[in-house]
């Protein structure tokens, strides 16, 4: 029992059907659909056809016209329960910005293999994430899979371009022992003021101790233990929806007391002083966190990586971000003949591979400094 017809609206002259194609053994009640927009009655009728046949091998099966879109708005809402909000948030952005606007309004059964590459291709031209973008939008497909939607992912099949290969070198920045004291020297040559003092302290931290910039961030000055001369790292500053928070750091390796050196922790205890005086002056009391600014507010990551792109313009140093402070402090470990595992545990990560992927070149280049030196002290 089906009807097929024509109807016509704005668009133009399409044809429908509707059809009874009997009763649904779950719920016991009539299955009837309708189904428009075929252009020609035989499209029309050929539809009809497969609907039943369908049917009759495994129920009525739903018009699957999702789009990537909605199957995306699905898959967030299950994925942000599975990870920390600042990695929430990042892969996000990375949506709104890459996947979306790639394969947003495609229907989800319509995206093929061709058009997978098409757009890999295209991110492989324009970003170094190609292959982070990709596995990312993949996962939404297998998602869609596990939803019953499409039967294959097809982001399976493409082939993945080459770029050519970034050497860590190109990678990691660091600075040369040269550039990093003509920093240190600028800055402490900008005495007086809360926020040069404020810049002075911080560096020297993040130089000496090789802790992450949202570690340093979230530390109260009951993290230093002046007497045994560590700073317990066990919490990070991390961006949210709705602005900055402390929450627990990267990794459970990155738990841990970090020792400093007496220069540094004379530095602290200078700015302890300096900063309570300030805050009494303004009718402030008892600040706790180390790194905040004048009225105890949180300094965000954006607002210090904004500083040292001043910093460094009137130092006379290359700006290499924020990050290079960690890249230096473990440069001038390996510098001073420092090995491998304890670089590792000095920035602590989590696996000895990590440090060696992106510090092995300075250590290659540190050990040719040392042949260099034995040759020089044997006299050949």
């Amino acid at each position: 029992m089906a009807t097929i017809k024509q109807y016509e609206n704005k668009k133009g002259k399409f044809w429908l059907f509707k059809t009874y194609l009997g009763i649904d053994p779950a719920t016991g009640k009539r299955v009837e659909t309708t189904r428009r927009g075929f252009k020609t009655k035989k499209e029309a009728q050929l539809a009809l056809s497969r609907l039943q046949v369908e049917y009759e091998k495994q129920g009525l099966v739903k018009e699957k016209n999702d789009t990537f879109q909605e199957v995306f708005d699905l898959y967030l809402e299950a994925y942000k329960t599975t990870v920390k909000e600042v990695t929430f948030i990042k892969n996000e952005i990375k949506f709104r910005k890459w996947i979306l606007p790639a394969y947003g309004n495609y229907r989800i059964r319509e995206v093929t293999v061709k058009k997978a590459q098409m757009i890999l291709n295209k991110w492989a031209n324009e970003t170094d994430q190609y292959r982070n973008l990709h596995s990312t939008a993949k996962r939404v497909f297998k998602y869609a899979i596990s939803l019953g939607i499409i039967d294959i992912n097809p982001l399976e099949n493409v082939m993945m371009p080459k770029r050519p290969t970034k050497t860590a070198q190109e990678i990691v920045k660091v600075y040369t022992r040269e550039e990093f004291i003509q920093l240190m020297e600028y800055v402490n040559s900008k005495s007086g003021g809360y926020r040069n003092e404020y810049d002075k302290t911080l560096l020297r931290f993040l130089f000496y101790s090789g802790c992450r910039i949202g570690e340093a961030l979230s530390l109260d000055w009951s993290d230093i233990d002046f007497e045994n001369k560590t700073v317990s790292i066990s919490k990070t500053l991390s961006q949210t929806k709705y602005g900055y928070k402390v929450s627990t750091p990267k990794t459970e390796n990155s738990v841990a007391k970090v020792p400093l050196d007496e220069e540094t922790l004379s530095v602290l205890k200078k700015w302890s002083i300096q900063q309570r005086t300030v805050m009494f002056r303004l009718g402030i009391t008892n600040p706790t966190m180390i790194f905040c600014g004048m009225y105890k507010e949180i300094i965000t990551h954006h607002a210090i990586y904004s500083r040292m792109i001043n910093i460094t313009k009137k130092a006379g140093v290359p700006f290499y971000g924020i990050h290079v402070t960690r890249h230096t402090h473990a440069s001038m470990l390996l510098d001073a003949g420092a090995n491998m595992k304890e670089v590792q545990d000095r920035l602590r990560h989590t696996k000895i591979s990590m440090t060696m992927d992106t510090y092995g070149h300075l250590s290659k280049e540190t050990k040719e400094k040392t042949v260099e030196k034995l040759i020089q002290h044997l006299g050949n």
